[in-house]
Protein backbone atom coordinates (compact mmCIF):
# COMPACT_ATOMS: atom_id res chain seq x y z
CA UNK A 1 0.00 0.00 0.00
CA UNK A 2 2.74 2.19 -1.26
CA UNK A 3 1.41 5.89 -1.76
CA UNK A 4 0.74 6.62 -5.03
CA UNK A 5 0.16 9.54 -7.35
CA UNK A 6 -3.36 7.88 -7.78
CA UNK A 7 -3.77 7.48 -3.97
CA UNK A 8 -2.55 11.01 -3.16
CA UNK A 9 -4.93 12.56 -5.45
CA UNK A 10 -7.72 10.74 -3.78
CA UNK A 11 -6.62 12.40 -0.49
CA UNK A 12 -6.30 15.07 -2.10
CA UNK A 13 -9.77 15.75 -3.62
CA UNK A 14 -10.98 14.06 -0.18
CA UNK A 15 -9.43 16.73 2.18
CA UNK A 16 -11.00 19.30 -0.08
CA UNK A 17 -14.45 18.23 -0.49
CA UNK A 18 -14.38 17.77 3.85
CA UNK A 19 -12.93 21.28 4.08
CA UNK A 20 -15.65 22.83 1.44
CA UNK A 21 -19.06 20.81 3.46
CA UNK A 22 -17.10 22.09 6.95
CA UNK A 23 -16.88 25.61 5.67
CA UNK A 24 -20.43 25.47 4.05
CA UNK A 25 -22.11 23.84 7.37
CA UNK A 26 -19.97 26.78 9.45
CA UNK A 27 -20.57 29.58 7.38
CA UNK A 28 -24.42 28.30 7.65
CA UNK A 29 -24.30 27.73 11.62
CA UNK A 30 -22.57 31.16 12.09
CA UNK A 31 -24.99 33.45 10.30
CA UNK A 32 -27.91 31.35 12.20
CA UNK A 33 -26.71 32.62 15.69
CA UNK A 34 -25.14 35.63 14.28
CA UNK A 35 -21.78 34.92 15.29
CA UNK A 36 -19.48 38.28 14.87
CA UNK A 37 -17.06 37.50 11.88
CA UNK A 38 -13.83 39.64 12.20
CA UNK A 39 -11.37 39.07 9.21
CA UNK A 40 -8.57 41.38 10.28
CA UNK A 41 -4.81 41.21 8.98
CA UNK A 42 -4.09 40.58 12.36
CA UNK A 43 -6.08 37.97 12.73
CA UNK A 44 -5.52 36.05 9.49
CA UNK A 45 -1.69 36.28 10.91
CA UNK A 46 -2.30 34.94 14.00
CA UNK A 47 -4.64 32.32 12.32
CA UNK A 48 -1.90 31.42 10.36
CA UNK A 49 0.87 30.84 13.12
CA UNK A 50 -1.93 28.72 15.04
CA UNK A 51 -2.37 26.50 12.12
CA UNK A 52 1.30 26.05 11.83
CA UNK A 53 1.39 25.57 15.65
CA UNK A 54 -1.58 22.52 15.49
CA UNK A 55 0.40 21.02 12.38
CA UNK A 56 3.09 20.53 14.15
CA UNK A 57 1.54 19.15 17.12
CA UNK A 58 0.08 16.79 14.91
CA UNK A 59 2.93 15.41 13.88
CA UNK A 60 4.71 15.56 17.35
CA UNK A 61 1.60 13.35 18.65
CA UNK A 62 2.22 11.18 15.89
CA UNK A 63 6.21 10.99 16.54
CA UNK A 64 5.55 10.02 20.09
CA UNK A 65 2.97 7.47 19.41
CA UNK A 66 5.77 5.90 17.32
CA UNK A 67 8.30 6.32 19.98
CA UNK A 68 5.48 4.58 22.26
CA UNK A 69 4.82 1.42 20.18
CA UNK A 70 8.46 1.04 18.48
CA UNK A 71 11.40 -0.75 19.70
CA UNK A 72 13.57 1.16 17.18
CA UNK A 73 14.52 4.90 16.28
CA UNK A 74 12.24 7.00 15.16
CA UNK A 75 13.04 9.25 12.30
CA UNK A 76 11.67 13.16 11.48
CA UNK A 77 11.66 12.89 7.86
CA UNK A 78 11.07 15.40 4.53
CA UNK A 79 8.46 15.20 2.07
CA UNK A 80 7.04 17.43 -0.36
CA UNK A 81 7.73 20.42 1.87
CA UNK A 82 6.53 18.75 5.62
CA UNK A 83 7.90 17.19 7.92
CA UNK A 84 6.90 14.22 9.51
CA UNK A 85 7.71 11.59 11.98
CA UNK A 86 8.13 7.58 10.14
CA UNK A 87 9.97 4.52 11.57
CA UNK A 88 11.56 3.05 8.29
CA UNK A 89 10.86 -0.90 8.55
CA UNK A 90 9.68 -0.78 11.46
CA UNK A 91 6.36 -3.03 11.86
CA UNK A 92 4.12 -2.45 13.98
CA UNK A 93 0.62 -4.38 14.47
CA UNK A 94 -2.69 -3.42 12.93
CA UNK A 95 -4.07 -1.85 16.85
CA UNK A 96 -0.62 -0.06 17.36
CA UNK A 97 -0.63 2.01 13.54
CA UNK A 98 -4.25 2.63 14.20
CA UNK A 99 -3.73 4.57 17.30
CA UNK A 100 -0.22 5.91 15.49
CA UNK A 101 -2.14 7.31 12.46
CA UNK A 102 -5.97 8.38 14.19
CA UNK A 103 -4.15 9.65 17.72
CA UNK A 104 -3.78 13.02 16.65
CA UNK A 105 -6.69 13.43 14.98
CA UNK A 106 -8.67 12.30 17.97
CA UNK A 107 -6.57 14.43 20.41
CA UNK A 108 -5.98 17.98 18.64
CA UNK A 109 -9.89 17.72 17.38
CA UNK A 110 -10.71 17.56 21.31
CA UNK A 111 -8.69 20.04 22.69
CA UNK A 112 -10.03 22.11 19.91
CA UNK A 113 -13.81 21.50 20.74
CA UNK A 114 -13.10 22.34 24.62
CA UNK A 115 -11.28 25.71 22.97
CA UNK A 116 -14.35 26.44 21.52
CA UNK A 117 -16.47 25.74 24.47
CA UNK A 118 -13.92 27.86 26.66
CA UNK A 119 -13.88 30.77 24.31
CA UNK A 120 -16.96 31.56 22.42
CA UNK A 121 -15.72 34.58 21.69
CA UNK A 122 -13.36 33.02 19.49
CA UNK A 123 -15.43 30.17 17.97
CA UNK A 124 -15.41 31.25 14.28
CA UNK A 125 -11.54 31.17 14.47
CA UNK A 126 -11.47 27.90 16.38
CA UNK A 127 -13.95 26.26 14.17
CA UNK A 128 -11.84 27.49 10.69
CA UNK A 129 -8.80 25.30 12.88
CA UNK A 130 -10.36 22.49 13.29
CA UNK A 131 -12.17 22.37 9.47
CA UNK A 132 -8.30 22.99 8.17
CA UNK A 133 -7.07 20.50 10.68
CA UNK A 134 -10.09 17.91 9.72
CA UNK A 135 -8.55 18.35 6.23
CA UNK A 136 -4.57 17.73 6.84
CA UNK A 137 -6.23 14.42 8.96
CA UNK A 138 -7.53 12.70 5.49
CA UNK A 139 -4.31 11.20 5.07
CA UNK A 140 -4.31 9.97 8.30
CA UNK A 141 -8.24 8.70 7.79
CA UNK A 142 -7.54 7.06 4.63
CA UNK A 143 -4.95 5.15 6.01
CA UNK A 144 -7.15 3.72 8.70
CA UNK A 145 -9.53 2.98 6.15
CA UNK A 146 -6.71 1.01 4.34
CA UNK A 147 -5.13 -0.55 7.58
CA UNK A 148 -9.22 -1.38 8.46
CA UNK A 149 -9.49 -3.97 5.54
CA UNK A 150 -6.15 -5.81 6.40
CA UNK A 151 -6.63 -8.80 8.00
CA UNK A 152 -6.59 -9.46 11.69
CA UNK A 153 -3.07 -10.49 12.26
CA UNK A 154 -1.63 -8.33 9.73
CA UNK A 155 1.67 -6.11 10.24
CA UNK A 156 2.47 -2.90 9.36
CA UNK A 157 5.64 -1.86 8.14
CA UNK A 158 6.06 1.50 8.26
CA UNK A 159 8.67 3.08 5.17
CA UNK A 160 9.87 6.02 3.64
CA UNK A 161 7.29 5.87 0.61
CA UNK A 162 4.05 5.06 3.03
CA UNK A 163 3.06 1.50 4.43
CA UNK A 164 3.54 -2.07 3.53
CA UNK A 165 0.51 -4.10 5.60
CA UNK A 166 2.22 -7.67 5.75
CA UNK A 167 -0.28 -10.57 6.39
CA UNK A 168 0.40 -13.97 6.76
CA UNK A 169 -1.11 -16.41 4.92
Amino acid sequence: MLTTKKRMQTIKLMATALIVIMLIVGAVLALRESVPINFTVWGIILFCIALYIIFTIHELIHGLLFWIFSNDKIKLSHRKGFLYFNCPNQSFSKWQYQIITIGPCVLLTLILVILALEFPVDLVAIYLLITAHSGFCMADIYTMKLISSAPKKAQIKDTREGIQIVSEK
